[in-house]
Order: structure tokens, then C-alpha cells, then sequence
């Protein structure tokens, strides 16, 4: 069964757990939802500030939230896992709102980790490197220009994450056999992250010429992506 929403607003994301639970509640909670987009900083408006930060940081709290409010009243154990970035450590350029969000989920989670404990419920998150997809990399390399020979040679394994990978790593978490992992940041990268910090550095030898590339490129794709969901 699945159920749409915009976890941007508070009063859906309640009205949708309400009908979840209608039907039978949760054990379990995956927050994947996120947006995100290359730009320098100084060309980011506060509506693109926000159209990153109000999926990424506001959605996640607010389906935390809903889920674990009705958890603690029903004495019900459960398990939030929330997928992040190795970004929440170090940082990076040209992605500031996502690291920012993806920042606060972190904190976020151990804090909850703390709070939740007595209550049956654990937190925790996984923090990958680059796993490409076509939505992601369509905004984050929109230029195409040889990114992934780039991670390749900065990863020490010589590659990027493969999805099974991921996959797998979020239902060991889930997993009940794993009860005492509580308010952990994994990260799940090769050991990329160790070698240098911030995935999009290598974009400060960017020119001007190249960001106007990459604005025009990404602006096509959301267009292209409007007109499929119309």
C-alpha cells in the first residue's frame, strides 16, 4: 500500500499517518525524501534555500515526529533510519543547504537516539558517498564531465557505491538482531571521505561559463521532470 504526501507541510504528514495507522501502524520509519542541486552560494535565493531545506531538514522531523509521538503513546518499539551524506562531517561546497539539512538530521537523530531510548525506539542514519543516480547526478554533474572517472580515483576501493550496497546496509540497521545500535552515523563510502573533504571541491576551478552550463542544464532537467508529473 503506498501513500503520497508532501512532508514539506507539517498538517499532511500528520493526516497521512493517521490513515496509515487507521489500517495498522508502523515499526519502522526510512527517511530517504531530499532534494538537492549544485550552485554556488551567492546565486542561491532564499525559495532555493528553502526548497532544499523544507524536504530535507522540516519533512524528516516532521515524519519523526508523527511516527514517534504515536510510538511512545502505544508503547510500541520501532526504528527510524535516515539516509544522509559524509557530508554532515566535513562540509562541501556548492551544496550548502543540503549539508546544512543533512547536518541537522544528524544531530536530529542522536539527540532522539537519547530522548527515545527508554521508549523502545532507536535512531540511526547512514552517510554515503556517491551511489550515482539519473535524478541525483542530472542536477549534481549536470555537465557530465568525466565525474565519475573523478570518484573513481578518489575513492581508495576505485569506485562508486553500488545500490545493493546501500540497501543492504539500511536493513542491518532496521534489523532487530542489531537492538543496541542507537544514535550511529555510518558512513558507508570506501573510506572516500577519509581522503579529502567535500565531495564538489574539485568545482572551485569552475568559470563563470560553467556555472551558466550547469544553471541552464539543471533548469532543463526540472522542466523535463514537470512535464512528466503533468
Amino acid at each position: 500500500e503506498t501513500h503520497a504526501v508532501d512532508i514539506r507541510v507539517a498538517t499532511a504528514v500528520e493526516e497521512m499517518i493517521e490513515r496509515i495507522w487507521a489500517t495498522g501502524p508502523l515499526d519502522g520509519l526510512v527517511n530517504n525524501a531530499a532534494g538537492n542541486f549544485i550552485s554556488q552560494t551567492k546565486d542561491l535565493s532564499p525559495r532555493a534555500f528553502d526548497a532544499i531545506a523544507n524536504i530535507v531538514l522540516h519533512g524528516t522531523f516532521y515524519m519523526t515526529n508523527a511516527c514517534g509521538k504515536r510510538w511512545i503513546a502505544e508503547k510500541r518499539k520501532a526504528s527510524v533510519l535516515s539516509i544522509l551524506t559524509t557530508w554532515v562531517w566535513t562540509g562541501s561546497p556548492f551544496v550548502v543547504p543540503s549539508a546544512m539539512s543533512k547536518a541537522g538530521v544528524a544531530v536530529m537523530t542522536q539527540s532522539l537516539a537519547v530522548e527515545w531510548a527508554r521508549h523502545g525506539i532507536r535512531l540511526n542514519a547512514i552517510a554515503p558517498g556517491p551511489f550515482p543516480t539519473e535524478g541525483a547526478w542530472a542536477r549534481l554533474n549536470p555537465l557530465k564531465d568525466g565525474d565519475d572517472d573523478r570518484y573513481k580515483t578518489r575513492n581508495p576501493m576505485g569506485r562508486v557505491g553500488r545500490p545493493r550496497e546501500l540497501a543492504n546496509m539500511a536493513a542491518f540497521l532496521m534489523s532487530e538482531e542489531v537492538e543496541y545500535i542507537n544514535g550511529e552515523v555510518i558512513a558507508i563510502d570506501g573510506a572516500m571521505g577519509i581522503m579529502g573533504n567535500g565531495t564538489f571541491s574539485n568545482m572551485m576551478a569552475y568559470s563563470d561559463a560553467d556555472w551558466q552550463r550547469i544553471r541552464e542544464q539543471i533548469q532543463s532537467t526540472n522542466a523535463a521532470d514537470r512535464a512528466k508529473r503533468s
